[in-house]
């Protein structure tokens, strides 16, 4: 048994089919079957059930399953502490909301990229849901989120801002002659909203649901560029942070009757090693006030 063995099943497990797995890992599927078919022989064991809908796994195969994963986590952590304390990790893979990412990406690259510029940002973008399995996953080694609640026991975390979420609409709406808004307000009023994995598309469905209404959803994005033309244009009406329409000509923001706070905070998996790349980004985010807000209202 070896590393790549145990990848390709894991793969495989995620998958729940060998050509799907084969894609991900850019290798062929009679390398990966072999690599399969070698593990079960070497064990002795059938590891996975095959069917025409896929494969699941065995019970012995669920054992296999539950120790690979710690194994590899151990392998990922073991060659990133290694290649640190050879100077080689100049990569820090950080997970950032798309509306976040608009607010402080600039500043980041600025700032703090210029000045270390031994740290290569590989950035990946999406909802905080996604973006918190994919750390769990080892895919990224921090993540900006919003939460709204305590997070799980297993992060460690700096909270950076806590940001207000307003109702956004171009300056042509009719929306725009209230000084607030409530869910009956909107309630035939076309809607744009970020995709389920968002926080932020999740608290605003809890805000309708508490009134009884149901929102007239026009259509449903992970880009910010998408939500920020439809509403421009007037098409439809969205939900942002105050900040994002601060400079904006076309696009205004109003508060909500009721009004929705959310937290952002950088976490990071708390028995994760800390490599250099993300102590500095730490300090950096830790000494620098990237959303422009008094911390002391958080």
């Amino acid at each position: 048994m070896n590393i790549n063995q145990l990848k390709y099943f894991f793969a495989v497990c995620a998958s729940q089919t060998v050509s799907d797995a084969a894609k991900r890992l850019h290798i062929s599927q009679p390398s990966l079957s072999s690599a399969i078919k070698e593990l079960e022989n070497e064990f002795g064991v059938t590891l996975f059930k095959r069917h025409h809908r896929g494969m699941t796994l065995t019970p012995e195969g669920e054992v296999l399953f539950k120790m690979s994963k710690d194994i590899l986590n151990r392998a990922e952590e073991t060659k990133n502490v290694m290649k640190d304390l050879g100077s080689e990790r100049k990569k820090l893979k950080l997970g950032v909301p798309p509306m976040i990412g608009s607010i402080i990406l600039p500043s980041v690259f600025r700032d703090f990229v210029i000045k270390e510029d031994n740290v290569i940002l590989d950035i990946v973008e999406g909802g905080s849901h996604e973006l918190i399995n994919k750390l769990f996953d080892d895919y990224l080694d921090m993540v900006f989120v919003t939460h709204s609640h305590a997070l799980d026991s297993s992060l460690s975390s700096l909270q950076v801002a806590r940001l207000e979420i307003t109702c956004c609409a171009s300056l042509n709406n009719p929306i725009m002659k209230h000084n607030t808004v409530s869910p009956q307000d909107l309630s035939n009023t076309p809607l744009i909203l970020f995709e389920n994995s968002f926080l932020q598309t999740e608290e605003i469905k809890k805000w309708f649901a508490k009134d009884g209404i149901k929102p007239n959803i026009l259509m449903q994005t992970e880009q910010l560029s998408t939500m920020l033309s439809i509403i421009s244009n007037n098409i439809a009406v969205g939900f942002m942070f105050k900040q994002l329409t601060t400079n904006n000509k076309e696009i205004s923001s109003i508060p909500m009757e009721s009004p929705i706070y959310v937290d952002i905070s950088l976490v990071w998996k708390k028995d994760a090693y800390s490599v250099s790349s993300m102590q500095k980004f730490k300090e950096y985010i830790n000494n620098n006030n990237l959303f422009h807000i008094n911390k002391k209202e958080f």
